[in-house]
């Protein structure tokens, strides 16, 4: 595809020379700009099969002076970042530009930055997202020798004193349209030698994602650490009216800390540079239930959020059976050590779970297991068994392993062996029948962990994993709070919208503790224990924790449910005795069971009273 290199003014049209200084296309001055037409490139893919497509081109400008020529490299290695290439969003161009660096090896800096947003305050409302997905109207990068000395780097020239001013740059503008940026300059001749060591040592991906008003000295030393309240509100005021995401990023932690000031968040940059990597927040109200039920844990990748970022979710399991979560890391793919960094992030919001947790379990994807270990001593790490499996029969075929139903089998039996000489037995079965590709693909990557994800090691013998349901369940969740793509900030106000007391009533299933209930109570209490339980997940209730217990807030009265969470000052439980819909929601959210002998009239342990209040 043809994409000419450098922007030429004055002519009307400009000729095309190949090496042997025969004019071969003539390109119209349009062309320069935004690309030639469909027809132009059709005459030159002519010239490309007639064997007369150059591999330099020269524009040859006619002028008063003498004639100049500039020549390009039109297949050279660089010419893929041509003039009139057009990226429709930010996101689009920054990765690109990584990976063309990272191919050719060059360096280049920012040299301007205009924001869109102070072009055009009120998007138009064909595309009200504009100034998030273009940011700028104006970009220049410049090469990181441009008006630098030799002696600064690992770049050598003729002598040490001289000055590289390297002329390399690119630049691009909003396009006629207004929803693009078109390079409308690109000079990718570098007048020195490009150092693949140098580049090594300073290259860094997603810089150009960085944000605009946080200083390099300030995410480097918030990285990694707990925000505190105050440093959210001065994190805002350096980024105010110069990075529209990152303000809004910010404003909602503002917004959680003065609603939850115990709530632990944490905001991970790239090192030497203001581009955010991942944020891990626990609510307060998350970290009580890990310290509440710390034995087993449940790491996954929960939700893609937009192209760049993805959810991860740690949930715990409650007195109910039921998956709760405990952490929430919005990660950039591909993000190294994750894993670990989350797991070490909640033992330092809930110190005391460090020798409490029992068993960890993650998906199959997960990586860097061996170090959990190091922050959780006494937990068994689990991958998912089912996971495991899957992933082995996807591999199975994306092979084309012969006999296919046999494999898995032998794959199932594998994972299920009950001693190790029984998956030593399995195994050598594989090797007998699975061809070397499919066998080696087992040895190096899921062998080494065969005691993580096989029965006789990883699992208690019939136990069942609640991994999938949990993590089923949450999704389920999900789907009201993330619609992907979304940017941090929504993306996060929505996980925050999940930790309320309704969310978690409205998923409650009835049926299991109003048979427990059933078995229990008496004749004459069961209809009404059943009713208050199915008025449950319709409840609709501000939750306060006080000192004397929890204040649940209706639309024309309050109840408090003591701190034991056995009493209620609402007229059903006082004039019957029974547990009401009140007790019950504060179980569920809290985590502790539902089912409570110690809640049915005629026990002797049975608690205070409280003062009677009319029922809404």
């Amino acid at each position: 595809m043809w994409k000419p290199c450098c922007l030429l003014e004055w002519q009307k049209s400009y000729p095309i020379f190949a090496a042997d200084k025969q004019v071969v296309l003539e390109l119209p001055r349009a062309s320069l700009f935004m690309g030639p037409s469909p027809s132009e490139r059709q005459r030159y893919s002519h010239l490309h099969l007639r064997g007369l497509a150059p591999d330099y081109v020269y524009f040859e400008e006619w002028q008063d002076n003498p004639v100049q020529r500039k020549h390009i490299s039109f297949r050279g290695a660089m010419g893929d970042l041509g003039l009139g290439r057009e990226f429709h969003t930010w996101h689009q161009f920054s990765l690109f530009f990584d990976d063309w660096c990272e191919k050719h090896k060059v360096l280049f800096i920012i040299a301007s930055l205009k924001p869109l947003i102070s072009l055009r305050q009120n998007p138009p409302p064909y595309q009200p997202s504009l100034a998030e997905t273009l940011r700028f109207r104006f970009v220049r990068l410049i090469c990181k020798h441009s008006g630098t000395y030799v002696g600064q780097s690992t770049v050598q020239r003729n002598h040490h004193s001289e000055k590289i001013d390297c002329p390399a740059s690119i630049t691009l503008r909003l396009g006629p349209k207004k929803d693009r940026l078109v390079v409308i300059e690109s000079n990718l001749e570098h007048n020195h030698r490009l150092s693949e060591l140098e580049f090594s040592h300073y290259f860094k991906r997603h810089q150009l994602r960085a944000s605009l008003g946080l200083p390099i000295r300030i995410t480097n030393s918030i990285s990694k650490r707990f925000l505190a309240p105050d440093l959210i509100w001065n994190l805002e005021d350096y980024s105010k009216a110069k990075d529209k995401g990152m303000c809004e990023l910010l404003a909602v932690l503002d917004g959680l800390f003065k609603t939850d000031g115990g709530a632990k968040v944490k905001m991970v940059f790239q090192e030497d540079a203001a581009v955010l990597n991942c944020i891990f927040l626990a609510t307060s109200h998350m970290c009580k239930l890990v310290q509440r039920f710390p034995a087993r844990l449940f790491l996954e990748r929960a939700a893609c959020l937009n192209a760049e970022f993805e959810l991860y979710t740690i949930l715990c399991q409650d007195a109910n059976g039921r998956g709760r979560e405990v952490a929430y890391c919005l990660a950039r793919q591909g993000l190294p050590d994750l894993l670990i960094f989350m797991v070490a992030s909640l033992v330092q919001s809930a110190p005391d779970i460090k020798l409490r947790v029992k068993v960890i379990t993650v998906g199959a994807g997960a990586t860097g297991l061996d170090a959990i270990e190091d922050v959780l001593p006494c937990a068994q790490v689990q991958i998912c068994r089912l996971q495991v499996l899957e992933t082995l029969y996807l591999k199975a075929s994306e092979l084309a392993v012969p006999k296919e139903d046999q494999i898995h089998n032998l794959l199932l039996n594998l994972a299920n062996s009950d001693s190790p000489q029984v998956y030593s037995q399995y195994l050598s079965d594989l090797e007998d029948m699975a061809p070397s590709s499919f066998l080696q693909y087992i040895l190096e990557c899921w062998h080494p962990h065969k005691d993580m994800w096989v029965e006789c090691w990883a699992f208690e013998k019939n136990q069942e994993c609640s991994f999938l349901d949990h993590f089923g369940a949450h999704r389920h969740k999900l789907l009201a709070a993330l619609n992907s793509p979304m940017t941090l900030a929504a993306g996060l106000q929505g996980l925050l919208g999940l930790q309320t007391l309704h969310v978690e009533t409205s998923t409650f299933n009835v049926s299991p503790v109003a048979e427990l209930y059933r078995a229990a109570c008496l004749s004459d209490c069961t209809e009404m224990v059943t009713e208050e339980l199915d008025l449950v997940p319709h409840a609709h209730y501000d939750l306060k924790e006080t000192p004397k217990g929890y204040l649940l807030g209706g639309h024309t009265c309050s109840f408090l449910v003591s701190q034991d969470m056995a009493t209620c000052s609402c007229s059903i439980y006082l004039t019957c005795q029974l547990p009401c819909r009140h007790i019950f929601a504060i179980r569920l959210w809290v985590g502790e069971p539902l089912f409570d002998p110690c809640l049915l009239p005629n026990l002797p342990d049975k608690r205070q009273e409280t003062t009677v209040q009319d029922e809404c």
